[in-house]
């Protein structure tokens, strides 16, 4: 089984730094661009037979242009989310260490466990998405695309590979991280691979 992650295209919150999380923003017009080159890339040598979302607009949006390259209807799914920022979404990285440093100084210490405010802890957020995940994996032995957020794609990995620290992975918006699960041993030929 393939497993496909693709980061959802840039919004306007990611051009400028701000947390997202569960708050609906649409993609801009760099964030639709790397849809389309990701689609482009996918068709020429992927044999896709499902596309999974995340419910959020940016997402969904991703995944319909890759999946109108497959004649693929995707499939929403609100546990594809990405990590619940909770009173910190809206806000830059500055404005979060400026209003609540005592409580990102716990949350950048204690990731696993600590729910920020109003928010969710990073077991939270792998304890759902990847259970949607599983789910995908037992319905499809070929290759599947989930169009989700960045949180979600560390949290697998950080699952996958044992030593993984997710503040070092790199996944930027419209980005691929390829999962190939071969029978006894699993592969990530790609993680954060901007076509």
């Amino acid at each position: 089984m393939k497993l496909i992650l693709i980061r959802h295209g840039q919004t306007q919150w990611n051009a400028s730094q701000r947390y997202q999380g569960h708050t609906d923003i649409p993609l801009n017009d760099t964030g639709r661009q790397q849809a389309l080159r990701l689609a482009d890339y996918l068709v020429k040598d992927e044999a896709v037979e499902a596309v999974y979302c995340s419910d959020l607009s940016r997402a969904r949006e991703t995944a319909e242009i890759i999946g109108r390259a497959f004649k693929l209807q995707p499939h929403p799914d609100h546990r594809l989310r990405e990590f619940c920022f909770g009173k910190w979404e809206g806000l830059t990285f500055t404005q979060v260490y400026a209003a609540y440093r005592s409580e990102f100084e716990q949350w950048f210490n204690n990731l696993e466990e600590f729910r920020v405010p109003g928010g969710e802890s990073f077991s939270d957020l792998a304890s759902r998405s990847l259970e949607a995940i599983e789910e995908i994996k037992k319905k499809h032995a070929g290759t599947a695309v989930v169009v989700t957020h960045g949180g979600v794609i560390k949290a697998m990995l950080c699952r996958i590979r044992a030593n993984s620290d997710p503040w070092q992975e790199t996944v930027p918006p419209g980005s691929l991280t390829r999962i190939d699960f071969l029978n006894e041993r699993i592969e990530i030929p790609h993680i954060g691979l901007a076509v």
